[in-house]
């Protein structure tokens, strides 16, 4: 017990103090009691150590609050978002409490309280920004207030084959710059292949907030016992499956193709909920074969690509991409043969037919201008828990595109439909740690039309086996009810034993009118205002455009219509939502 005294002047001194101060006082005392278990502790209040000090204090001292770190994103085509995902867990895997913000919903009042900030930005155009990164920058340019206490660093994402390369992320590191704010690592420009560059940036900050960031995980640590934490070389474990069923979930009649595959691996996967698996398919051979003779070129003709000497069958097979050209490479292929090319997002085939060069292009100069295949991810649609840690399920739409060549499958897609039960196929697992299930006592609102129930599948299964309170509400459209319902019995046996509380479907082309999700949604807009207000996380999955934005009006039309906290805008409303990570996407 306190004496009076003593009392007094500590509650004065909370009166005194904001809530993040109470947070340290917490996190301090905690420590100090966990420590003065084993003997002796040092209590004096030691300041924060600066990063740029290169000291690291003996475990058997105390330190101050943690490092709070801000990793904001702007983003075009995801890839910022995903580089700034991979900072902010290796960020947590060192006990470093770090926040991912978007830059279409950062606020402006944030920035000056910011003790660490990193930025990840891409570059669209000739220089400009990318849409969502337009409210960021303007922060930046109203910005009065000095931001001497805030450290930062900027990665940029851009193409060299524009002039104005990583313009936006030069913009953002000079602005912040001369706001008075503390660059402690230089500017990172990552070309295309940006992982050329990001990897070995956030590696150097990592080791620089390495010696300053350990947080309350390490100082409660009992005398004696060793922390470790997971390596974080930022590679990705490969795992080689074996498919055990490839089937078609459309019943006959059906206008489309989509497929349930599963594969089996021998080792336990690494995986939650809401992750991804990420595949690197082939080339198809007659593809191949036909580029080749395009080019007048045999089989095995050596040609070098980044470093590395190919046979010209095996390069165009298995390492460069040649579906879907963007207008980067086309117009280096125009310069190559001298010509002027308006089309643009071609297949290599097909711009080789078309514009044919007067004179025989030779192998090599062709080859540097083309870029390397990249991963295509697919949501996975099991759960470690329900169906055990070494398999993996995917739910996957065959795509027929028509070219000037002939039809040909979805590049990744036809890959996956085409592998037989007993084949090999290597996966890694891309992580998404802001699509997660909430707490099992939490209500979820699942809105995943087509082949975005697939983590939706997941995420039912694995509530199925964890204990909760948690009400589950899904809403799945597609164009036909008969052959389309993708899953239907499992749907019907979750709705039996109480797991799947809510279900509405619409199927688009059964009637007159075509009725979609967000039309379902509209019908129920009174129960879904009540799920909102109690607490229920919504999740979204599937095309971006333009079936989110239609979810996304819809939602604000409902929220239009609320009786809880009035005076306030229905999009704000929206925006808050997914600011405190009740309104989550993951569309493509």
């Amino acid at each position: 017990m306190l004496s009076d005294e003593k009392r007094n002047r500590f509650l004065q001194l909370l009166k005194e103090s904001t809530k993040d101060e109470w947070v340290w006082m917490s996190g301090y005392l905690s420590a100090l009691t966990q420590a003065s278990i084993g003997g002796s502790v040092d209590v004096s209040l030691t300041p924060p150590v600066s990063i740029d000090s290169g000291t690291d204090p003996s475990h058997g001292n105390l330190k101050a609050q943690p490092i709070q770190c801000s990793v904001v994103y702007g983003t075009e085509t995801g890839n910022s978002k995903k580089l700034g995902t991979e900072l902010v867990k290796k960020l947590k895997e060192l006990g470093v409490s770090a926040k991912l913000k978007s830059t279409d919903t950062y606020k402006a009042k944030d920035l000056k309280e910011e003790e660490y900030l990193f930025v990840v930005v891409s570059t669209h155009g000739d220089g400009e920004p990318p849409q969502a990164a337009k409210p960021f920058i303007q922060i930046l340019t109203d910005t009065k207030d000095s931001l001497a206490k805030v450290k930062f660093a900027v990665l940029g994402l851009g193409d060299t084959s524009y002039p104005l390369f990583c313009q936006t992320g030069e913009d953002v590191d000079s602005m912040l710059a001369k706001l008075g704010a503390e660059r402690i690592q230089p500017l990172g420009k990552c070309d295309v292949d940006f992982e050329a560059v990001s990897k070995p940036w956030m590696s150097e900050l990592i080791s620089k907030l390495n010696a300053h960031s350990k947080t309350a995980t390490t100082q409660s640590a009992k005398p004696g016992q060793n922390q470790t934490t997971k390596p974080t070389s930022g590679g990705k474990v490969v795992y080689e499956g074996t498919v055990i069923t490839n089937i078609v979930l459309n019943d006959i009649g059906a206008s489309k193709s989509t497929r349930h595959i599963e594969i089996k691996t021998s080792v336990p996967i690494d995986y939650l909920p809401g992750d991804s698996a990420g595949f690197l398919a082939y080339n198809r051979d007659e593809e191949v074969n036909r580029i080749l003779s395009l080019l007048k070129t045999d089989r095995e003709t050596r040609v070098t690509y980044k470093g590395e000497t190919w046979m010209a069958y095996d390069l165009f097979r298995k390492k460069v991409s040649v579906r879907f050209l963007p207008d980067r490479v086309i117009q280096k292929y125009a310069g190559l043969i001298g010509k002027e090319i308006n089309l643009g997002k071609l297949d290599l085939d097909v711009l080789l037919t078309l514009n044919p060069s007067e004179k025989l292009i030779e192998l090599q100069s062709l080859v540097d201008i083309l870029e390397p295949i990249v991963p295509r991810y697919y949501s996975i649609a099991s759960s470690p828990s329900s169906h055990g840690e070494e398999e993996v399920h995917l739910t996957v739409a065959e795509v027929e595109i028509e070219t000037f060549t002939g039809i040909k499958t979805g590049f990744c897609s036809g890959y996956l439909a085409e592998l037989k039960e007993g084949d090999i196929v290597p996966f890694f697992i891309q992580r998404n740690h802001s699509f997660r299930l909430p707490s099992p006592d939490t209500d979820i609102i699942m809105i995943g039309p087509g082949t975005g129930i697939a983590p939706f599948r997941s995420f039912l299964f694995e509530r199925e086996q964890n204990s909760g309170n948690g009400k589950n509400w899904l809403f799945f459209g597609e164009r036909n009810f008969v052959s389309d319902f993708y899953y239907q019995t499992e749907l019907l046996e979750l709705m039996d034993t109480g797991v799947l509380h809510k279900l509405n479907t619409a199927f688009s082309r059964d009637t007159k009118q075509k009725v979609y999700v967000q039309d379902r949604m509209g019908e129920n807009a009174a129960e879904l205002l009540k799920w909102i207000e109690n607490g229920a996380v919504i999740y979204l999955c599937g095309s971006k455009d333009p079936m989110s934005k239609d979810v996304d009006r819809k939602l604000i039309e409902i929220l239009s219509e609320r009786t809880f906290e009035t005076g306030k805008e229905a999009s704000d409303y929206l925006k808050e939502l997914e600011e405190a990570g009740r309104y989550i996407k993951d569309v493509y």
